[in-house]
């Protein structure tokens, strides 16, 4: 299931006949700091592939994708992302089951609550996301497509 209004290239689907022109994936079970190891694979992964504005919006989606699994879910077990020649995916899986954070409708926060706003963030930066369920819990996706001027 995916989310925003977007015109997405599945997986499989893209330009370059659908294969990562770049694969990077990390183990984020047991790390001190999950976030900050995903921040640094996303950094290190798109470094002279995309401009900084873009690498930026994929950071604090792929931040708070590894946040929301560790709040909700207990720990993010993984991290990957795929780079092609249409833009960028980024995947966080976890082992919950909770898949009712529904794409295209964020649960809302308060004005005074400290959290609660992760979700718009990812619904704005990301060209679509979804939700699936997988043998070991369920696998946030990211999709980014590259605007004009955004692939270096």
């Amino acid at each position: 299931m995916l989310g925003s209004t977007s015109t997405v290239l599945p997986c499989g689907q893209g330009r370059d006949g659908g294969h990562p022109m770049t694969h990077a994936a990390i183990g984020l079970c047991g790390l001190d700091a999950p976030q900050s190891a995903a921040r640094r694979i996303v950094r290190k992964t798109l470094a002279g592939k995309a401009d900084g504005e873009y690498t930026d919006d994929v950071v604090l989606v792929a931040n708070e994708l590894v946040g929301n699994a560790v709040e909700h879910a207990g720990a993010a077990l993984d991290i990957s992302l795929d780079v092609y020649a249409w833009g960028v995916t980024v995947q966080v899986r976890d082992c919950g089951e909770d898949t009712a954070a529904v794409p295209g409708n964020p649960p809302a926060a308060d004005e005074d609550d400290e959290g609660g706003r992760g979700l718009f963030l990812v619904d704005a930066l990301a060209s679509a996301w979804g939700v699936q369920r997988d043998s070991k819990g369920k696998r946030v996706i990211a999709i980014f497509l590259y605007r004009a001027g955004d692939a270096d």
